[in-house]
């Protein structure tokens, strides 16, 4: 499980809502679990930068309305999105 310190989150804004954000610039790709603080999640999905923009925030906005915690991981390339357990 790669962990990750809770100074690392940013916001991302999701219509009128804030998923945490994780912006990792360098490395491989994240682990398959990961915990920000007291709080672990599991990779869901990803989704690359280029035609993200109307596809991401309706997931997100799903995920929320369903009482899912989400997380994003910010990569090069890619958004990752991670659920709290």
């Amino acid at each position: 499980m790669q962990e990750f310190d809770d100074d690392l989150l940013e916001p991302y804004p999701v219509d009128g809502s804030l998923v945490p954000l994780i912006r990792l610039t360098r490395g491989g790709p994240p682990h398959v679990a990961v915990k920000v603080g007291d709080k672990a999640y599991h990779y869901d999905r990803s989704y690359p930068f280029k035609g993200q923009g109307a596809v991401l925030p309706r997931y997100l906005r799903e995920q929320l309305a369903a009482g899912k915690q989400p997380l994003l991981i910010e990569r090069a390339d890619r958004f990752y999105v991670y659920l709290a357990d």
